[in-house]
């Protein structure tokens, strides 16, 4: 709320002593000058004086005694009403050593200006006090709406009161002074709230909420300590389960989808073992036939142990970015090398088109050559018979909009096939883990349903983006951006936020 503004003239003007009335002030002289009436009186009946004298002397000293009267009378009036204007005004007002009533009172001598004074060193320290108290609530506030967690303060109706930044972000502003079930109609959480309010204590529940995406907390609804029964309010505080959840739910898959990969080539092998042991034992036609897809079940569960270890090692080391400087075009020359004789038993040919002048990239050469390959074996596996493999390399350009990267200087390393290419809603799913367009032709072809994973994983820790590009029955473009060196760009700048 915004304090009134407080007109300092007009509050001046009402501190200043005020006229009294003369019957006040007479009422006051005749105490004052009573003493001295009475001595007059005294000196009279001796007839040390004469009572005309007596009287004139009495009159003067009234005169006297009502001018201190009024002028004490005002400055006390003059402080009552400074006093009661600064009681009733909630402005962090500051008592100044000089330009206010009671600065000017002080400058005088006598009890008044010492009460004065005294007032003003009251005030002044208030006024401190005051603006040390909203210091400590400024910060308080700041603690709290910096807290990640959404924070809701119920009051004892079990109204939101207050909230911090991350429940307004979170739940919007609407929910102020409306109660819980506008947060969420979560029954077990609208239990829990009563439950503390009615009670005290504490509760803990686990909701979902669904708007505007779907999110998972665990609720603890707490009493705040030091408040009476019926002014009884409470703490609601949310942390955010949504990511350990996917994670657990990740981790459950994905031991899921190793031991479905495993289980088939095991039992395939348990079962030549054991025929190998019985009806085959004497058969050397079956002995060699059986072994041929012994070795191949072995090497597919191989395959599956490396890759999986291989990602775990990237996975490891995702947070460090590398820093070695490597030449793309002989590594891409070797690689294709050693493909050219698989793509040739299907009539594949493999073509390089690279800048010469492309630049060093900042990249760990070792993963870089495993992308490379990954890349290249899928678009052997899934290109047509009598097709062309393209690898091309170039200073990227205008980046998709899908790519955010904080560095400008990326070479665009792209692998081209003309296979029969992937639908559209596969695209997004492409880089999980044991995902496949086809899992029958994937597994006949080899593959573990890690390739692109581990391509993520690696281009990730470069700091770089994955783009896939793919049309039916046309063929895929799996394209990675990869920082590289460039002049007047460090590597310690390029790789500042990794």
């Amino acid at each position: 709320m915004s304090e009134q503004p407080i007109d300092t003239d007009s509050a001046s003007q009402d501190d200043n002593p005020a006229a009294l009335q003369l019957w006040d002030v007479f009422r006051g002289g005749l105490v004052v000058s009573m003493p001295a009436a009475i001595a007059l009186a005294g000196i009279t009946a001796l007839d040390a004086v004469q009572p005309w004298h007596a009287v004139g002397a009495w009159m003067v000293s009234l005169v006297v005694a009502m001018g201190i009267v009024r002028r004490h009378y005002s400055l006390l009036d003059a402080i009552k009403r400074h006093i009661q204007r600064r009681a009733g005004s909630s402005a962090p007002e500051r008592a100044s050593r000089t330009g206010d009533v009671l600065s000017s009172i002080a400058e005088g001598i006598g009890e008044t200006s010492e009460l004065a004074a005294a007032l003003t060193r009251l005030f002044r320290t208030t006024a401190d006090r005051r603006t040390q108290l909203q210091a400590l609530n400024e910060r308080h506030v700041s603690i709290i709406d910096n807290i990640p967690d959404p924070l809701l303060f119920l009051n004892a109706k079990g109204r939101v009161q207050s909230m911090n930044k991350a429940a307004r972000d979170r739940f919007g502003g609407r929910i102020m002074g409306r109660e819980l079930s506008h947060v969420t109609r979560d029954p077990g959480l609208l239990e829990a709230g009563n439950a503390v309010l009615a009670g005290g204590g504490h509760r803990i529940v686990e909701i979902s909420i669904s708007d505007p995406v779907y999110r998972v907390f665990n609720v603890r609804v707490e009493a705040l300590p030091g408040q009476q029964e019926e002014q009884r309010t409470a703490l609601v505080m949310f942390r955010d389960l949504t990511e350990i959840r996917r994670i657990e739910s990740m981790r459950v898959d994905f031991v899921a989808n190793v031991s479905h990969e495993l289980r088939t080539p095991l039992a395939t092998l348990h079962g030549f073992i054991e025929t190998l042991r019985g009806p085959a034992r004497d058969d050397l036609e079956a002995h060699d036939r059986f072994l041929e897809i012994m070795d191949e079940q072995t090497s597919r569960m191989t395959r599956l142990v490396t890759d999986l270890l291989s990602l775990s090692r990237i996975e490891t080391a995702e947070h460090t970015a590398p820093n070695e400087e490597i030449a793309l075009r002989p590594l891409a020359e070797h690689l294709a090398a050693a493909a050219e004789l698989t793509a040739a038993r299907r009539g594949i040919r493999i073509e390089l088109d690279i800048d010469a002048d492309l630049p060093a990239l900042i990249a760990n050469s070792d993963q870089i050559s495993q992308v490379l390959q990954n890349l290249l074996e899928n678009a052997i596996k899934y290109g047509r018979d009598q097709s062309v493999v393209t690898i091309r390399a170039e200073i990227a350009g205008d980046l998709p909009a899908s790519v955010s990267l904080q560095s400008e200087d990326l070479v665009a390393i792209s692998v081209s096939d003309q296979g029969d290419g992937i639908a559209r809603e596969h695209i997004p799913r492409l880089t999980e883990r044991f995902y496949r367009v086809d899992t029958a032709r994937s597994r006949e072809l080899g593959g573990t349903g890690l390739g692109l994973a581990i391509v993520k994983h690696i281009v990730s820790r470069h700091r770089g983006a994955l783009t896939i590009d793919s049309k039916v029955g046309e063929g895929s473009r799996f394209t990675v951006y990869i920082p590289c060196v460039a002049p007047g760009v460090t590597k310690s700048q390029l790789f500042a936020a990794g």
